[in-house]
């Protein structure tokens, strides 16, 4: 990231658009100081100190929006407003490591096991990070500004419902990890059953009320209305957590290098097939498609682990 923040920074010096080069220079700088500070997160989790967890996420999400909201009461300078932004962000990222640290002292205790997984899983994630931004670009190379914003507006309230998979996952994970991966293979299914049901009805639910919601909320992106009702499908995801959370847990970190590189593979062809077919609709039912694809795959690789012999044969 750092890197990154480098590169993009100087690109843009040398196009003289110093607004985007002193942005992704700061980007550069503090982004990875904040992930890592957030890790806090995680270990709370871990200690099962849920009460703490909850309160310390309060307090990290609502800092930068009240710095952002009295920034913007005092000026309009999007350089201003960036710089409150990323710095509120580090200061409470900051500040929670050091209250996590005091509740619960680190014991020092080295895990080269743990380093070397940890490592594996950032690398089977770049793919998917880079893939991930992929559909906005396309749409607006392929199609233009209007449609990107009409899409924009079609899965941001739909990406807010699907907080709830990320706060499962977190809250799942030193669970899952307590239990032995042969009882899972029995149990995850079942409950990926319940979470699909759960999808379903969320999914009904918001179909139902997007009309209403973007009458009252966005009345000039009703065209979006249609679209983000098909994209509410997309929540049928969360039935793929219990065997995304199931491989982690277990450190299975073959079955996560197949999964994370084959879902991203899967997502270019159908964006660069489906969109310039059929336009929003076309990246709308892939992006569905992809989600119950991704839990099929997972639910595969928990029911059927690679075996060690296949992977040297297909690595040779």
């Amino acid at each position: 990231m750092l890197l990154g923040g480098l590169l993009l920074s100087a690109y843009y010096y040398l196009n003289d658009n110093m607004l985007l080069s002193i942005s992704f220079l700061l980007v550069g700088f503090i982004s990875p100081i904040t992930l890592s500070a957030n890790l806090y997160g995680a270990y709370l989790l871990g200690k099962k100190d849920f009460k703490r967890s909850s309160l310390y996420s309060m307090v990290h999400n609502t800092t930068p929006v009240v710095a952002i909201i009295l920034t913007l009461l005092l000026t309009d300078s999007l350089v201003a407003i960036i710089v409150v932004y990323l710095l509120s962000g580090v200061a409470v990222s900051l500040s929670l490591y050091r209250q996590t640290l005091r509740a619960y002292p680190l014991q020092n205790k080295d895990d080269p096991k743990l380093t070397s997984y940890s490592g594996h899983l950032s690398a089977m994630s770049i793919i998917a990070i880079i893939v991930s931004n992929l559909d906005k670009i396309l749409i607006f190379h392929y199609l233009g500004a209007a449609p990107l914003a009409i899409y924009a507006f079609a899965i941001a309230p739909v990406e807010q419902l699907q907080g709830g998979k990320k706060i499962l996952s977190t809250l799942i994970l030193p669970k899952l990890s307590g239990r032995s991966f042969e009882e899972l293979q029995k149990s995850a299914p079942r409950k990926a059953i319940l979470l699909t049901v759960y999808a379903l009805i969320l999914a009904s639910l918001w179909i139902i009320f997007a009309p209403y919601f973007y009458k009252f909320f966005f009345p000039q992106y009703l065209d979006s209305v249609f679209y983000s009702q098909i994209y509410s499908f997309t929540l049928l995801a969360v039935s793929g957590t219990m065997f995304n959370e199931t491989l982690v847990a277990h450190q299975k970190i073959r079955e996560l290098y197949f999964h994370r590189t084959i879902m991203p593979f899967i997502q270019l062809v159908l964006f660069f097939i489906m969109l310039p077919l059929f336009g929003l609709m076309g990246l709308i039912v892939s992006h569905s498609i992809l989600k119950v694809l991704s839990a099929l795959l997972g639910y595969y690789f928990v029911k059927h682990p690679l075996k060690e012999r296949i992977i040297d044969s297909a690595l040779s």
